[in-house]
């Protein structure tokens, strides 16, 4: 599903402010020039998301009151662990999605932030930690659901929006007080309450000397020296004046100088290059030669081919 413009079905902003009922439009219009300027979703009001997706106002009520009669829920297996994931409905979605792609066009990141960033991806995360002896890494236990919908208000706020516009936006992208895991819009959304800590993450490598990379639930400190061994405790003490927990059983510590490989988002990060892991890229030179040799079925083609392009990815990263 592509995202609807900023201005949806609206080609300028003078007609989007002429559709509106006219007192709406004169107590509005300041709001929803300062946000368009920013280039940032002009939702100032109910009545503006209303007019913008040519929604009733009741329906918009509804989509902010009564969001548990927009979503399908179910499980996914990922490992031993299940996740409940709430998928929004086509009338919600396109909403979700329109206010996360223009969120992502409109604001701006630490460089070390690489999940959920256009342009970016887990290699680019990887990538940041070339040359280092070690990597630390830690992971953000249930990173959606641990955003409340007051703290996806006051980021919104802290972009731009006015608290009520704010409030009407968090609860378009929340399900029971929280973000909602499905959304396409908590992907930015969590982005964005991370501002904040993302700082302190780099302030916090920048007093070691050494990268940081983040990658939606994913951190991941590296150096070039000796391991800090203050870096566990002072990390944790970033989290704990949050709604954050970092995950006790997804810590992750690899030395070089002890003959460990290190390893970054299925990566391996060595001195010049990020890799596929040597399991892996002897996987690639197999499927290389069946398609090749043309010993693969019409079926498993678009699968060996999926692989293949994978590969050529990550080559590519080391090229730039």
């Amino acid at each position: 599903m592509n995202a609807a413009p900023l201005l949806v079905s609206f080609n300028s902003l003078s007609k989007f402010l002429d559709a509106l009922p006219e007192k709406h439009c004169d107590n509005y219009r300041e709001q929803i020039e300062s946000l368009f300027d920013k280039s940032l979703p002009p939702a100032a009001s109910e009545t503006c998301l209303a007019v913008l997706f040519g929604y009733s106002l009741d329906f918009v009520y509804a989509l902010t009151k009564k969001q548990h009669k927009f979503y399908r829920s179910f499980k996914i297996q990922q490992g031993k662990k299940v996740r409940v994931i709430h998928s929004p409905r086509v009338a919600l979605k396109v909403v979700q999605k329109w206010l996360g792609t223009h969120l992502s066009n409109a604001v701006s990141f630490e460089s070390h932030v690489c999940g959920f960033v256009k342009g970016k991806s887990f290699a680019d995360a990887a990538k940041i930690h070339q040359g280092a002896k070690w990597v630390y890494a830690v992971d953000i236990e249930d990173f959606f659901p641990s955003i409340s919908i007051f703290q996806t208000s006051n980021a919104l706020e802290s972009v731009g929006y006015s608290k009520d516009a704010a409030i009407l936006l968090a609860n378009i992208s929340s399900l029971n007080f929280k973000l909602a895991q499905g959304s396409p819009a908590s992907p930015v959304l969590s982005n964005i309450v991370m501002r904040d800590i993302d700082m302190r993450l780099k302030e916090l490598a920048n007093q070691y000397d050494l990268q940081v990379s983040r990658y939606a639930d994913d951190i991941v400190f590296s150096g070039k020296d000796l391991f800090q061994q203050e870096l566990p405790t002072d990390l944790e003490a970033i989290f704990e004046a949050t709604t954050f927990s970092l995950n006790k059983n997804k810590t992750y510590f690899a030395d070089s100088e002890k003959g460990q490989r290190l390893k970054i988002h299925g990566l391996l990060v060595k001195e010049d290059k990020i890799t596929l892991t040597k399991g892996y890229r002897n996987k690639i030179r197999a499927f290389r030669h069946m398609v090749e040799q043309g010993k693969v079925s019409k079926e498993d083609i678009p699968r060996l081919e999926g692989h293949l392009r994978f590969a050529e990815f990550i080559e590519g990263k080391n090229e730039r």
